[in-house]
């Protein structure tokens, strides 16, 4: 299917002629000797989940497909789903609630369900330095590697193991943030393929040219999580170049593939429409605000509420959404954005794409709130994920401060991350 590797069978002839034991005698990864400047950081992932790329993973789903259109018809013969519940198995309506465990092309699709970063953020062209040649149905193109699917990868097409292979993304000019990398190593479409072909162990990663950081990667299956820095480009917009700098080699073959980079950022995470802003004038709904006008924030240093002017918004449809509860007051709100008590953060998913650091928000938690005036704690009485996507909007930059009041609740904005905005010089 791919390039034979020659060198490593020749390899494997000399070690068993002079031990008997080829694969103890065999490297587990080839290196390509680079030097590094002072400020060229390393970083080690975080693992993320493991997908089942078996046999028997496509096999389960087939047959989940099959059930789940089987209670989709039986559905339909009655008015509406509430009454056709009332004549399904607790199984049949667990099945048929968790249409997101099914609605996947196969087993191997690790595309998003509904919106998230990608509804505002990515990159808008992919490419390579070399790529293998097409064989017979089969290609090992650039895009391959951000198309969602663990059934295509990236193979480069260098001869040899593909050190200094890269592939670039380019970002357009003031797209969101990218904060995260997340990569599937190797061609993953089989437990044997995986096997038979090289993956990555280490990438170099540039930004717009310049070197930025190392990533060691693991010879697993999992997803692998980098942060990075908040990185935004202007001008000429931001690239991210990954070089090949070593690898695992495979059983087989020489071709260094990897299934899938995809990415993460801020700048599209908020509240949901008819959330109210408190400004100096009374309380405005947040899809109504406009630059220039001034809401009420406050002032960490002073602790004390102040007025600021709005310098930046956004919007952008999501799926991430929670109802938070607070005695009478309900806020819709994305799963990452920061509440404030005390000077520590909160949010419903612990995070650091704010710049700074939240801790879990959890029934019971304190938050401070605008009521009447004045600031006070009100406990969270509930949390509730909601299942759909909607247009969602925040303020991403005030002229001073970095809290304002979103239905009372004091929150953070966007801007108080640390930006590494990248010019086209940088």
């Amino acid at each position: 299917m791919l390039r034979f590797n020659s060198t490593l069978l020749l390899a494997i002839v000399i070690v068993l002629s002079a031990c008997g034991d080829a694969q103890q005698q065999l490297p587990n990864a080839v290196e390509q000797k680079t030097a590094e400047g002072p400020h060229v950081k390393t970083l080690e992932p975080k693992i993320g989940s493991t997908p089942d790329i078996s046999v028997d993973a496509k096999k389960n789903l087939e047959r989940l497909k099959q059930l789940y259109a089987k209670i989709d018809s039986i559905i339909n013969t009655y008015p509406n789903y509430e009454a056709a519940k009332q004549h399904l198995t607790e199984r049949q309506i667990e099945i048929w609630e968790n249409e997101e465990a099914y609605s996947k092309e196969d087993h191997l699709d690790i595309s998003t369900w509904g919106c998230s970063w990608y509804c505002g953020g990515g990159p808008d062209s992919i490419f390579a330095s070399s790529m293998l040649p097409a064989n017979q149905k089969l290609d090992y193109k650039a895009e391959n590697v951000h198309d969602g699917s663990l059934r295509t990868a990236w193979v480069e097409g260098a001869s040899g193991l593909g050190l200094g292979q890269s592939i670039t993304f380019r970002f357009p000019k003031l797209s969101p943030p990218v904060t995260t990398v997340e990569i599937f190593n190797g061609y993953m479409k089989s437990e044997k393929v995986w096997q038979d072909n090289a993956r990555v162990k280490q990438l170099k990663l540039y930004v717009n040219d310049q070197p930025y950081a190392l990533l060691n990667l693991k010879d697993i299956k999992s997803k692998q999580i980098f942060a990075i820095d908040t990185l935004q480009g202007t001008k000429d917009g931001l690239y991210l170049k990954f070089e090949i700098t070593e690898v695992y080699q495979g059983e087989k073959y020489e071709d260094v593939a990897i299934s899938d980079i995809v990415f993460d950022g801020i700048g599209v995470h908020c509240f949901a429409e008819g959330t109210f802003i408190e400004t100096p004038g009374g309380q405005v709904e947040i899809q109504d605000l406009k630059i220039g006008d001034k809401v009420l924030s406050w002032n960490e240093l002073n602790q004390s509420i102040d007025t600021s002017t709005v310098l930046e918004l956004a919007h952008q449809p999501h799926h991430n959404l929670y109802e938070l509860q607070f005695s009478e007051i309900k806020i819709t709100v994305t799963d990452d954005h920061p509440f404030y008590f005390n000077g520590i953060y909160y949010s419903v998913k612990e995070n650091n794409q704010y710049g700074i650091q939240t801790k879990a928000l959890n029934v019971g938690q304190q938050i401070h709130f605008l009521i009447n005036g004045h600031t006070q704690p009100m406990e969270l009485m509930a949390i509730k994920k909601l299942d759909r996507c909607e247009m969602t909007y925040t303020i991403t930059k005030l002229d001073k401060n970095s809290l304002f009041f979103a239905n009372g609740a004091c929150v953070g904005v966007e801007g108080n991350v640390r930006v590494t905005v990248i010019g086209q010089n940088n």
